[in-house]
């Protein structure tokens, strides 16, 4: 289910880029999958569009 879920996610900033909740679901999504490389390059991006959602996947990437 979490592959489906990234696969969405990934259409849906491919169709709208600077969409900061596909951003940070996608990390979610990364991190549930134990790649927190990947995460942290939705962090530096999702930075940019909305910070406070940012500081809450950087929490959660670095718990």
């Amino acid at each position: 289910m979490h592959r489906e879920s990234m696969e969405a996610y990934k259409q849906a900033i491919r169709i709208k880029p600077d969409d900061a909740k596909a951003h940070y679901n996608l990390g979610l999504v990364y991190l549930i999958l134990n790649d927190r490389n990947s995460a942290l390059d939705f962090y530096k991006k999702l930075k940019t569009l909305n910070p406070e959602m940012a500081n809450r996947l950087f929490n959660l990437i670095y718990k």
